[in-house]
């Protein structure tokens, strides 16, 4: 049985068991499509259990790669095995503490923190996979952003040639003239081999 059809079955499996009334939760929170060497790929982010994971599917294939980031260890799991470890990783604000900011501030991007993430991985990922890994620890920003900023190409021949790098980001907030307040990501992915790709912005409002 193929990934794909094991993951369909799985979500029929939950769907079944959240009907009677188990404590497993599920909502579908972003879907994404890319084509990576002809090969069409789908990316469809999910909480369970108030936990995110990340569905990457060669539809092509009907290969899917399940990553999941757990914050408290460090380490982001590539179909249920640790595939890739981080380091240093430094909290962004929260809902809370972004709604805090008072409405009153100086209109115009105020510095937030800067959070660096030493990621390593195994060797050979897929450059959809090692996209996704990226993606995990850089806020409000999604698998394809990552893909299309870095590049398919680029991705393959990082994996190709290193098992580690750098993802620096620097946070921002302004207020708007409606009140709300809008975030941006600024960040920097340096893998060991040298290259440096960015800096990047990502937007969260």
């Amino acid at each position: 049985m193929s990934k794909r059809m094991v993951s369909l079955f799985l979500s029929a499996v939950m769907f079944v068991v959240c009907s009677f009334g188990a404590t497993a939760t599920y909502a579908a929170e972003n879907i994404e499509t890319a084509i990576i060497d002809g090969k069409e790929y789908r990316c469809e982010s999910r909480i369970v259990d108030d936990k995110e994971y990340m569905y990457i599917t060669n539809i092509t294939d009907e290969i899917t790669d399940v990553v999941y980031y757990d914050v408290c260890s460090g380490i982001i799991f590539l179909n249920g095995k640790p595939v890739a470890y981080v380091e240093n990783a430094v909290s962004f604000p929260d809902e809370k503490s972004i709604e805090s900011v008072s409405p009153l501030a100086t209109t115009g991007w105020r510095y937030h923190d800067t959070s660096n993430h030493r990621i390593s991985w195994a060797r050979g990922v897929a450059a959809a996979t090692l996209a996704g890994i990226i993606a995990a620890v850089i806020p409000s920003t999604g698998w394809l952003s990552v893909l299309t900023k870095i590049g398919a190409t680029a991705l393959s021949a990082v994996s190709a040639a290193c098992i580690g790098g750098n993802v620096k980001c620097v946070a921002y907030t302004q207020v708007l003239a409606s009140g709300k307040v809008q975030c941006r990501y600024d960040w920097t992915f340096r893998p060991s081999s040298g290259e440096s790709y960015g800096p990047y912005s990502s937007y969260k409002l």
